[in-house]
């Protein structure tokens, strides 16, 4: 029998074009018990993927672990890189997307059925874009899938035609109509803004579903929700281990068993230490089969990276090979299932055999060892455990605040407290003022020429001289200094400190020209 689908025109190029902007297709994937993981659609039709690229979709699109216990949807990310040459980018205003890499967007589903060899029906729904917008995509794929069928022609066709009426994506405020209501979204002028999509106390305090639907959904606000990840982490100090490693942009392995607990951590983790970008790769969810980890000892691992991964095997592979290459051993944060008694400060043994290191392979050391220099923050981690066991004091300043808010604001902050002496530091010389005058150059390797206005002598002076809001490990004072300069010291040689300069100057720069866009 032929496909409905083929019959099914998107309408005018016109039509087509204005979808492009936001979204390159809708692709359907089912499990074939024979083939494996194959495409059952492609809306619009005759999209130009390449051969190469449907197969990375096929993969990345469904759960490398078979689980039946799983019954309701999964909802996770995966970055690809785009080799579809006939792919292009083709949004007229910024942000243009990416037009080296391809985000999907997945609804996984599994279905009992006993007419078939494994008794699961296996489907994905993906958004292929090239436009980084996670939030907006999950809303859109939600709402396509939550009553009926994935491969419905019908609500292919009314989603297409929605998606294509919507303005050309800006920056600024849009009221995109889809499927019977209005999506409230904003684009902010960059992807490392801080805060994005944090929930007011109003909505918080709020059980209405109205005023859920109404919530302004931002770009780039993170698909992971603290409250649903922190009880599978193994002590809440972890995030202050993570945090230091993500503000130095040292590669890290987020390793679970499902593929929307790797996806929302990966974008959890990110967004912690905005407004600087994280700068280097980024994979929300891979499996065996993505170029990445087909990487063979002759072409290298990337020297940074933050992955999602499921697969022990692939983590061993990963794990194997940057100790073959002599690179730093990416540091591996194992989630565990679900435990709302999570501890504050992790166990160091050796020989601990608990829910969070189970799945590593036989003779895999589950351990991170890597010199810390900031201080865990005792009443902070007691403020956590408190608020996810529903035991924290009404008269506490944090009690109405849900846990997802405030580990957010805190960690927020410490970046603030972090970046303030880079901030003393250029408005203190003369020639920062004429920074955002001074051509740079756009890299964001450590290896790049430095910027006119920086000397890392003269900062380190200022920051003896002024110190910083942040707290740094040492039993003694000159302790505690060379550690915070150290640090400093390690943030200025990576390609955050580029990336987060380049940042800076350059909204400075449109700010001044008046080029930042109000949107609608």
């Amino acid at each position: 029998m032929e496909n409905p689908i083929a019959f099914l025109h998107p309408g005018p190029d016109e039509k087509k074009s204005s979808f492009r902007h936001w979204i390159v297709a809708f692709i359907v994937c089912n499990f074939n018990v024979d083939l494996g993981p194959e495409i059952e659609l492609v809306y619009p039709p005759n999209t130009p993927f390449s051969q190469s690229d449907l197969s990375a979709i096929c993969f990345n699109s469904f759960p490398e672990r078979h689980d039946a216990d799983v019954t309701e949807d999964l909802g996770f990310q995966f970055t690809i890189r785009n080799n579809s040459p006939n792919v292009r980018l083709e949004s007229p205003n910024a942000p243009y997307g990416s037009a080296t890499l391809l985000h999907g967007n997945c609804i996984f589903r599994q279905e009992f059925d006993t007419t078939i060899k494994r008794s699961f029906n296996q489907r994905t729904m993906c958004i292929i874009s090239n436009q980084p917008f996670p939030a907006l995509f999950m809303h859109v794929l939600q709402r396509m899938t939550s009553e009926t069928d994935f491969s419905n022609p019908n609500v292919l066709e009314q989603a297409f035609l929605h998606i294509a009426s919507w303005p050309t994506p800006s920056v600024g405020s849009h009221s995109l109509p889809f499927m019977g209501s209005v999506l409230p979204f904003e684009i902010a002028p960059h992807a490392a803004f801080p805060l994005q999509g944090l929930r007011s106390a109003q909505l918080l305090s709020s059980s209405s579903a109205f005023m859920e639907s109404q919530r302004l959904i931002h770009a780039y606000e993170p698909v992971g929700d603290w409250e649903k990840l922190l009880p599978h982490f193994p002590s809440i100090s972890e995030l202050f281990v993570l945090f230091e490693r993500l503000i130095l942009c040292e590669s890290i392995i987020v390793f679970s068993r499902s593929p929307q607990l790797c996806s929302e951590m990966v974008s959890a983790l990110v967004d912690l230490v905005k407004p600087i970008p994280y700068a280097a790769i980024c994979r929300p969810y891979m499996t065996m089969q993505s170029e990445f980890s087909g990487t063979g000892a002759s072409r290298g691992l990337p020297r940074q990276f933050l992955i999602g991964i499921t697969n022990p095997f692939m983590l061993q592979r990963i794990l194997g090979l940057a100790e073959e290459l002599n690179i730093t051993r990416p540091h591996v944060i194992s989630l565990g299932p679900s435990d709302k008694s999570v501890r504050i400060k992790s166990q160091n043994s050796q020989k601990r055999k608990d829910h969070h290191t189970m799945d590593f392979p036989s003779g895999m050391d589950a351990q991170n060892t890597s010199k810390r220099y900031i201080k865990t923050d005792r009443e902070f981690a007691g403020t956590v455990e408190s608020l996810l066991r529903g035991t924290l004091s009404s008269s506490h300043s944090s009690a109405n605040e849900d846990v997802g808010s405030f580990v957010r604001r805190y960690f927020g902050q410490l970046t603030a407290q972090f970046l303030a002496p880079f901030n003393r530091y250029f408005a203190s010389t003369a020639q920062a003022a004429s920074t955002t005058d001074t051509a740079f150059p756009s890299t964001t390797r450590p290896d790049a020429p430095q910027y006119a206005s920086f000397s890392l002598t003269a900062f380190l002076a200022s920051l003896g001289k002024h110190g910083t809001g942040v707290t740094f490990r040492g039993q003694a004072p000159l302790q505690r200094h060379r550690a915070r300069d150290a640090m400093y010291t390690a943030f200025c040689s990576s390609p955050n400190f580029y990336a987060w300069l380049e940042m800076k100057l350059g909204l400075e720069k449109e700010a001044t020209a008046g080029l930042l866009g109000s949107g609608e």
